[in-house]
């Protein structure tokens, strides 16, 4: 039974009274830790220290944390469960394929990873043609307002519904999120799920996107997205976050879509509406695309998606209305500066997410959760012993040989690599640096500000309500280096083995509940 916090208060003081005799209560608080630096050395514990037995002298870096400035709340680590890598997966046998999964997902023998993207119907790359979406009509049929037609079969046939199954019996805390790459072919204004390119106007280089999301189709395609998380719920997966649509408007010719932001700010309404008119409480990312995309105005080419949280020229959608809708701003790293994330996140108020990136360096992951970003998703990082495989291309051919790309298209050294031929499987060492993230970070950890990287070594440095304090340490030197930790009133010195990231635990005092 949980006993009041008066009384805990008072057992705490009756013990520390007693203690201070053995001089056990000024050593303080116990800190633990363990570090990596690659599969040779994994999550190996560190020799225990205790809070308050800094008693000065040299170190090589400090760490200063300010337990009253709380920034965002941790959502999560993790990867994409996209055709290709679920494909990829299954080409393992049953219990090579439970390994590789238990490493990546298992907080207590794995790198504990917790929060997955999910695709609605196919994303830009896959193994199995056709592409597809989950309302594709039969022959004679052009529309299909009702959604009768709707259907989730491929998703069950491709295992990504076992794949999800998997990751949650051995991570119960696991979350999900989805995105489409495009609405149903019959929702565009030219009738094709997979992109359709044209040069602009007077250019001989630059394309854009021809299909559009019909104006009268808004609405269905909102609906479209609710029928989803409720299949899903019905396959005991529940969906907790939209994103508005994947990259919109980028002119490439697997499957994409254009929506002006106008239609975006029209989606999202009807997205909200329909998920509150079902009874749900999923949210909703808008944006989900790159850096510069959002806000680049030194650049001709972005897109400034930050407009869909001004108002409507024509005044049918208020600024206000959208901003209520979105529950967060979605990026992508391929292009533009990741500072943009923290102005965004103080711009709007709104959490951050990084939903897509394909770089791997732990050092990024704290990097951009210094940045405010909430949560760090992997896309498509399970291939086989030879990059592949999958049909993706970069080409601007409306005509593409899809058979041809598949044979030619490689995606070498992803996360996990596949052996087909001895149905093994191999990591690569990051994944053992991004575990000290999502072995020990929990969904609503708050950041704190600390200070910035010195002499090699950088920080991010999260509390939980419980009080508890988790900082991980990276340590890019080639040498051990002596580190200060400060938080409040208080301090200890750690020793960060050369070439790691380490991860400390402690135990503090509770903040606020802030808000991040």
């Amino acid at each position: 039974m949980r006993r009041p916090l008066t009384t805990f208060a008072a057992v705490a003081v009756t013990t520390l009274s007693a203690l201070i005799g053995t001089g056990q209560a000024a050593q303080g608080q116990v800190v633990t830790g363990t570090y990596s630096t690659g599969a040779a050395h994994a999550w190996q514990q560190l020799p225990i220290v205790r809070t308050g037995t800094d008693h000065g002298g040299t170190v090589d870096a400090t760490v200063v944390v300010d337990p009253g400035a709380a920034r965002q709340k941790y959502a999560g680590v993790g990867f994409s469960l996209d055709e290709t890598s679920v494909s990829n997966l299954w080409k393992l046998t049953p219990a090579e394929r439970e390994k590789a999964v238990r490493l990546l997902v298992d907080p207590e023998r794995g790198a504990g990873m917790d929060r997955f993207r999910l695709t609605i119907g196919s994303p830009d790359l896959i193994e199995h043609l056709p592409f597809w979406s989950l309302d594709d009509l039969p022959a004679g049929v052009t529309e299909d307002f009702g959604l009768k037609h709707f259907s989730i079969r491929r998703d069950i046939d491709l295992h990504i519904i076992e794949t999800i199954k998997l990751i949650q019996r051995y991570n119960p805390r696991a979350t999900f999120f989805a995105s489409a790459w495009s609405a149903p072919a019959w929702m565009k204004t030219n009738n094709r799920f997979t992109g359709e390119v044209a040069l602009k106007p007077g250019g001989t280089t630059e394309h854009y996107q021809v299909g559009k999301l019909r104006d009268d189709c808004i609405e269905v395609f909102a609906r479209y997205y609710v029928k989803y998380v409720q299949a899903y719920a019905r396959q005991g997966v529940r969906v907790d976050a939209l994103t508005l649509l994947n990259e919109p408007g980028m002119d490439v010719v697997y499957p994409a879509m254009d929506i002006s932001v106008a239609q975006q700010q029209k989606l999202a309404l009807a997205i909200k509406r329909e998920l509150r008119a079902a009874r749900l409480n999923t949210q909703l990312y808008v944006h989900d695309f790159n850096f510069w995309d959002w806000r680049d105005p030194n650049s001709t080419a972005t897109k400034n998606y930050h407009r869909i949280f001004e108002d409507a020229p024509a005044g049918s959608v208020t600024g206000e209305q959208v901003r209520r809708a979105a529950d967060a701003i979605a990026f992508h790293p391929y292009w533009g500066d990741a500072s943009v994330m923290r102005d965004a996140r103080e711009q709007t108020g709104k959490p951050v997410h990084v939903t897509e990136t394909s770089d791997l360096s732990p050092s990024t992951v704290l990097d951009d959760f210094r940045l405010d970003a909430s949560s760090y998703i992997l896309w498509a990082q399970t291939t086989d012993q030879d990059g592949g495989t999958l049909h993706w291309t970069p080409s601007r051919d409306n005509d593409i040989d899809w058979d041809e790309v598949a044979a030619t298209t490689k995606w070498p050294d992803r996360l996990v690599k596949v052996n087909t031929a001895t149905k093994d499987f191999s990591v690569r060492d990051e994944l053992y640096g991004i575990g000290q993230f999502a072995k020990y970070l929990s969904p609503g950890d708050v950041r704190l500000e600390s200070s910035a990287a010195e002499k090699g070594v950088s920080n991010v440095v999260y509390r939980s309500g419980k009080g508890t304090y988790v900082a991980v340490l990276g340590n890019s030197a080639g040498t051990d280096s002596r580190v200060r930790i400060a938080v409040g009133g208080q301090k200890f010195v750690v020793t960060v083995p050369a070439g790691s990231f380490a991860t400390y635990r402690w135990k503090g005092h509770p903040g606020p509940d802030d808000r991040g």
